[in-house]
């Protein structure tokens, strides 16, 4: 009589365990594969920003398929005053800009023709961006400034890769 006790005990614990089993496969196995997509997606969503797959690789450019070209006058750019300054003087930079330009690229042929009727918006975009610093920063800003004109210019182009860098002389008071 005890061994059937015991061996009832046995049965009842081992359908326990099999019930609760059952409950786990069926309530935290779909959870977890839900955490798993939405984190397979945030990977994802990270591994493009980092490294945009339409973008050519701009070190890649072979020099003899970079071509430079450079605005036809320098541009004198009103800066950001300095904050606390109290005098009224302005100051100014002179930027000269020179695009270096992808020759290799699908639509290089038809963004490079029309590029002297496009001046005044590329140099409406370098202003905007020069302008938002002070004399203080420009020095420090310089590679910041360069990589948003290019982005701009990118973007203005409609082209990932027509433009490769742009190269911005400056001086300033």
């Amino acid at each position: 009589m005890k061994k059937n006790i015991l061996a009832i005990v046995i049965l009842a614990a081992t359908l326990v365990n099999i019930t609760l089993s059952v409950i786990l496969l069926f309530t935290i196995v779909p959870k977890a594969q839900r955490t798993d997509a939405l984190i397979q997606k945030i990977v994802s969503i990270i591994d493009l920003e980092l490294e945009n797959p339409d973008a050519s690789d701009y070190a890649e450019v072979p020099f003899k398929d970079r071509v430079p070209y450079a605005l036809s006058a320098p541009l004198t750019v009103n800066l950001r005053k300095p904050e606390g300054e109290t005098s009224s003087k302005r100051h100014y930079a002179q930027v000269s800009v020179t695009l270096v330009l992808n020759s290799k690229a699908k639509d290089y042929k038809s963004i490079s023709e029309k590029l002297p009727e496009h001046e005044e918006m590329i140099k409406s975009i370098v202003m905007d961006e020069v302008s938002k610093y002070t004399p203080d920063e420009l020095a420090v800003s310089k590679d910041t400034i360069t990589k948003n004109v290019v982005a701009s210019l990118r973007t203005y182009f409609e082209s990932v890769d027509f433009l490769v860098n742009v190269s911005l002389n400056m001086s300033y008071e």
